[in-house]
């Protein structure tokens, strides 16, 4: 009987919340809610057309793709991001990454599958003098090749590649921006969609490539996936340099604790060409690292022998598009609900949703 009161208090609150809608979305660290508006989207998020664009020898997304490899008279730095448009036409296309993430719209995406995340022997890892590298041997076998699911896109996505962006210190780092708030660095899971037969191809599509974006905050630990990257480091500190691991890693350790929850909005690569080819998926809470750890990255050297920091693109507009959020649950009513209250249906949907959740 203790057991049966129990189960109907839990019901009895959970409806009460429902119907106060006093917690719509848990843990979610966008807080001006303010500004959100209602928008109405259809289920399949809107693309643009990338434009033609030549690929350069120093474009980190296409590293150990043969046809990539020769050396084009165009190039490209950090410290002048204002000239990418003018170098590079895509870059001045209205749905560039990254973005400052604080307008949301909320969707009930499915849960990410991540297969074959496991142990990779064998990574190759190189300086391209813009970022640090970590991509599959060209022999690796291709059932061996990890891949993600789910999580809202339309096709399966093969890994290609992780590289990093960081700055010069823990104040800066991160491309992507939450409420305007940076992170001192972050990382990028490369994926492409295997319909289109090879990364180089899936940049000519609307929905060609899947990228992870992963926050990195500083704390008092880390993890080993993120040790055993950092052992590397020494031996590759200059623009050019390459080795291969001897210890494999773990994607699956690289990934944040919670994988349930996260933005989602259309976009493009954040290096030159800047095609617009990318599903981007940023989760909202980070993986923590050690400050001395960073500090590695820091004393690494990018072109002409300088020091590669601030190795980020500044935020871009977002335009007309819209980012959508998936919460942990998976239980979304629109986050603007005190403005605009929601219909009597959503309301109903979202309470069975909680109460299967609590009790499943």
């Amino acid at each position: 009987m203790n057991g049966f009161s129990a189960a109907l208090f839990k019901y009895l609150v959970v409806l009460f919340l429902c119907c106060r809608l006093s917690q719509v979305v848990h843990s979610s660290s966008i807080k001006n809610t303010e500004k959100i508006k209602e928008i109405e989207t259809t289920k399949q998020l809107v693309f643009a057309k990338p434009h033609d664009a030549v690929h350069t020898h120093e474009n980190p997304w296409y590293e150990h793709q043969p046809i990539f490899r020769e050396k084009d008279t165009q190039s490209w730095s950090y410290s002048n991001t204002e000239a990418w448009p003018f170098l590079f036409p895509t870059c001045a296309g209205d749905r560039q990454s990254p973005v400052n993430i604080e307008t949301i719209l909320l969707k009930d995406y499915s849960k990410f599958y991540f297969g074959n995340y496991g142990g990779i022997n064998r990574m190759v890892v190189t300086n391209n003098g813009h970022t640090v590298l970590f991509s599959l041997p060209l022999s690796y076998s291709p059932e061996s090749v990890p891949y993600i699911t789910g999580g809202g896109l339309p096709d399966r996505y093969n890994f290609f590649q992780f590289h990093f962006h960081w700055g010069s210190d823990s104040s800066q780092g991160s491309e992507h921006r939450i409420d305007s708030n940076s992170y001192p660095a972050e990382l990028h899971l490369v994926h492409y969609n295997t319909k289109y037969g090879s990364f180089a191809n899936a940049t000519n599509y609307d929905d060609g490539l899947a990228v992870l974006g992963i926050l990195i905050t500083v704390g008092k630990s880390s993890r080993s996936a993120f040790r055993t990257v950092v052992d590397q480091l020494s031996k590759v500190e200059n623009d050019g340099d390459e080795t291969t691991m001897e210890k494999p890693i773990s994607l699956n350790e690289l990934l944040p604790s919670r994988i349930t929850s996260f933005f989602r909005y259309s976009g493009s690569l954040t290096t030159p060409n800047c095609e617009q080819s990318v599903v981007w998926t940023v989760f909202d809470n980070p993986i923590v690292v050690l400050e001395d750890q960073l500090s590695v990255f820091r004393n690494l050297k990018g072109k002409g022998g300088l020091i590669l920091v601030n190795n980020f693109r500044p935020t871009q507009p977002l335009e007309r598009r819209v980012i959508t959020y998936r919460s942990h649950t998976g239980c979304n009513v629109y986050r603007n609900w005190l403005l605009f209250p929601p219909r009597i249906k959503d309301v109903y949907q979202y309470c069975i949703c909680r109460l299967l959740h609590l009790f499943m």
